[in-house]
């Protein structure tokens, strides 16, 4: 059980300061992904392309926060069955919520420095084919040129809106790993027929 309130933010900032570094490896591995999609399907359609690189990218997230989120909902599940913790089912929000401010706070800087969409959208590489959908062109020349200051409010808040796809996994994960429920485990290890 935690001593103090500062004991408990202490370990909900450790959780989310590890669950935030996870995340910018997601976001370098997604914008790897995009180059080599880039290069690989130069003369695929363009749908094909971002259709593609989300769909990893979306796999590359959730595998990342799976990694650590999951553990900590079984983990702090046997710790409130034993008595040495009270039940927090909001845990992986919370923890979500923390590791990403430092994207809203980049979204803010972004529309208030006026910084090119372009920049933008590689330090979100993980929502490369949302963040790209949301700006509402695809086309290389017309996304060099535009900047987080003349994209619109309603377009900006969208992309908030973006940033709580980390919450909403991270939330569902540890509540799956709270109540021990192992889905891909399920996908893997399939029963037989005749058993």
């Amino acid at each position: 059980m935690y001593n103090s309130l500062g004991d408990f933010m202490k370990k909900m900032f450790n959780h989310s300061l590890k669950l935030f570094f996870s995340l910018i490896f997601s976001c370098v591995a997604s914008f790897i992904i995009a180059i080599s999609f880039a290069v690989i399907l130069s003369s695929a359609s363009i749908w094909v392309f971002y259709a593609l690189t989300q769909l990893f990218n979306l796999m590359i997230l959730v595998t990342v926060i799976w990694q650590r989120v999951y553990d900590l909902g079984f983990r702090d599940s046997n710790m409130v069955r034993t008595g040495h913790m009270a039940e927090d089912l909001y845990k992986g929000f919370k923890i979500g919520a923390i590791a990403q401010i430092p994207w809203f706070l980049f979204l803010i800087a972004s529309v208030i420095f006026n910084l090119r969409f372009s920049i933008y959208r590689i330090f979100n590489s993980a929502y490369y084919w949302l963040v790209t959908a949301i700006a509402g062109t695809f086309k290389g020349k017309e996304l060099a040129t535009i900047t987080m200051g003349n994209i619109g409010v309603f377009k900006i808040i969208l992309f908030a809106f973006v940033l709580l796809i980390v919450p909403a996994i991270s939330g569902g994960v540890y509540i799956l790993g709270y109540k021990g429920i192992d889905i891909f485990s399920k996908f893997v290890y399939k029963k037989s027929k005749g058993k």
